[in-house]
């Protein structure tokens, strides 16, 4: 992969830590910007990831980290994603496929 790709900022958000007997568990913080390609799906990917029932809207390309897991969130472009899956694009270990779905908060 061309890493002249990772055009896109984003910043991985990680839940914060509470004190108290209030928890709010939708409460994150920023934790570290990285650049990223982000990859809407659209036609047929899109189509046939609804057919599945997969929520997943966007997957970000990343250079390899081992600091992130799936507890943590994406802030790209004033939208909040949830990480539902992270995987390796290759065998390399040079780089990440973070599959997200955007979260929508009523208010």
């Amino acid at each position: 992969m061309n890493p002249g790709r990772l055009k896109d900022r984003i910043t991985l958000q990680r839940k914060k830590e509470q004190e108290g007997s209030v928890i709010d568990l939708d409460d994150y913080e920023d934790y570290i910007p990285l650049w990223s390609e982000a990859r809407f799906l659209k036609g047929r990917n899109f189509y046939a990831a609804r057919a599945a029932n997969v929520k997943t809207d966007v997957e970000f390309i990343i250079r390899y980290r081992t600091d992130i897991d799936e507890t943590m969130g994406i802030k790209f472009n004033n939208r909040f994603y949830e990480i539902e899956g992270i995987l390796p694009l290759d065998n390399n270990s040079m780089y990440l496929v973070v599959k997200a779905y955007e979260v929508k908060h009523d208010m």
